[in-house]
């Protein structure tokens, strides 16, 4: 039997593995991590043999990937990438639509640092929560001289391009590696110096379930600097995704205990005044701190918190409406004091939201936008009111932002209500965080408050988006019910591909 079965492997039993303590570690600081496949050689080699007949032959296929080689099933079914995957993003996850092949033939030269957009456009806020992972796999033996991805180690969490502060890591390894990275990290196609051809596929994983509305599989320990760890040390940032990955609220309420500061204490002022800093790393501490303080109360949190929501109205310039397919950093000042305020609200949690609400509906534009954020990352069904009242917001930044952010709240029939409503709106990214959202409400497993949805979704599979419409389709699965399958079937049929037809095999 040839090592590249084409039938896709289905485990009966959960065997993933699971990420260690310290490999997890690793991966929250650096926003990466190289591990090796548990797959055969000849198995990436057959794969490399046909990435390259592929290429050469029928050309670029796009997100059509998988249904052309439908034996890399095999790889994504394999229990080390099943395990870190779930580690990362909890049990249920969305295997995204978009997937990609990426050639770095001899002598090609370095791309520029950028970050990925989530299909095309930059206009919303990027998640330090590491709601999305990429996962590119190499099927080859990759040197730093062959050309991988070049990172930039610990820089997930900026939108400001430093790389005198971030050290690059050329992601190399041994035939059949795979990178995990955090989606919003720097990163860029590194020059190729050898005479061998360099393939590598891209793969993106999205996060369904807040780890606050899904049981943790695996018990983590409190967090602690990995030892493997980049030189700008974003301690605080870190330590506050590890305890929201692992649900460690034990921690959270011990921190509760530590000193307060008074409201008018000097290092207060300090760290509200380090919100406009020269440089990003410097406000987001600042907010982290910020937003700690607020979160343990007292009347200096109370001062901390004034000073995040304060900070959210920096800037009441309207927003610039360009669409851009990478994001290089050059704008990363503009909504500086008021981003990072937004993510120092997060971590206030609970406390903020009476605030963030006042700012969504009469903030400016940036403060309502980024108070949508905080609010929805702060999960709570209480925003539930004002998010659907933002996704009538007359800037379609809020309204983004707010399509998104229902999603990361429990599921409730008015929330979907409001989605099923901005399924309709004439921007496409609209159409797809509302869309998104529906699918992560499905994931809920709550089909009573979902079942107002399902003839939207199933009009959503004839979106123009195709993403749009892939989500629709894993929505309407997961959700079940007899009419959410009738609506799916037809289009299932018709969207069918068979792996042995190309431009070469018509019939």
């Amino acid at each position: 039997m040839s090592v590249v079965a084409r039938k896709r492997t289905s485990f009966q039993i959960d065997d993933s593995r699971y990420l260690t303590d310290e490999q997890l570690r690793e991966f929250t600081a650096k926003g990466f991590l190289v591990l090796d496949s548990e797959l055969p050689d000849a198995f990436h080699s057959q794969i490399f043999d046909r990435l390259k007949e592929v290429d050469e032959s029928i050309g670029h296929f796009g997100n059509n990937l998988l249904p052309l080689m439908p034996e890399l099933q095999r790889l994504l079914d394999e229990p080390r990438i099943t395990g870190a995957l779930k580690s990362i993003l909890g049990e249920k996850y969305s295997f995204h639509a978009h997937r990609a092949l990426h050639k770095n033939p001899p002598g090609s030269e370095e791309q520029e640092w950028h970050k990925d957009s989530y299909w095309g456009y930059t206009r919303r806020v990027r998640n330090h929560r590491p709601w999305w992972v990429m996962l590119m796999y190499f099927p080859q033996d990759t040197s730093v001289r062959k050309g991988p991805t070049g990172v930039l180690e610990g820089s997930q969490h900026l939108v400001q391009l430093l790389p005198k502060r971030c050290k690059q890591i050329g992601a190399d390894g041994k035939k059949g590696y795979f990178v995990l990275i955090h989606y919003d990290v720097w990163h860029r196609k590194m020059k190729n110096k050898t005479q061998a051809d360099r393939y590598m596929l891209k793969f993106q994983f999205t996060r369904l379930v807040s780890p606050t509305l899904q049981e943790n599989k695996v018990a983590r320990t409190p967090w602690r600097r990995p030892k493997m760890r980049p030189s700008l040390d974003m301690n605080p940032i870190w330590k506050a995704n590890w305890d929201w990955i692992s649900g460690n609220e034990a921690i959270k309420r011990k921190e509760r205990n530590a000193k307060l500061f008074s409201a008018s204490s000097p290092r207060l002022e300090k760290l509200i005044s380090a919100l406009q800093a020269e440089q990003e790393p410097e406000a987001l501490l600042a907010a982290y701190e910020l937003g700690g303080l607020a979160h343990r109360g007292g009347d200096g949190g109370d001062a901390a918190l004034k000073g995040l929501l304060d900070a959210l109205e920096s800037n009441s310039a309207e927003h610039e409406n360009s669409r851009r397919y990478s994001d290089n950093g050059k704008l990363w000042r503009e909504d500086l004091e008021a981003r990072s305020a937004a993510h120092g609200l997060v971590l206030a949690g609970e406390r903020a939201i009476p605030g963030l609400k006042q700012k969504a509906i009469k903030g400016n534009p940036r403060a309502r936008k980024h108070a949508v954020f905080a609010l929805g990352e702060i999960g709570s069904s209480e925003a539930h009111g004002i998010l659907v009242r933002a996704l009538q917001d007359w800037d379609v930044h809020v309204r983004i932002a707010a399509a998104e952010a229902i999603g990361l709240t429990p599921v409730s029939r008015r929330a979907a209500l409001g989605l099923v409503e901005a399924m309709k709106h004439k921007e496409s990214e609209v159409r797809f965080d509302a869309a998104l959202s529906l699918l992560r409400f499905a994931a809920q497993e709550k089909n009573a408050d979902m079942k107002v949805a399902v003839p939207t979704l199933i009009e959503g599979l004839d979106d123009s988006n195709r993403y749009v419409s892939a989500y629709c389709a894993e929505a309407l699965e997961r959700i079940g019910t007899p009419d959410a399958i009738k609506g799916l079937m037809p289009f299932l049929r018709t969207a069918r591909w068979c792996s042995h037809t190309d431009n070469r095999r018509p019939f």
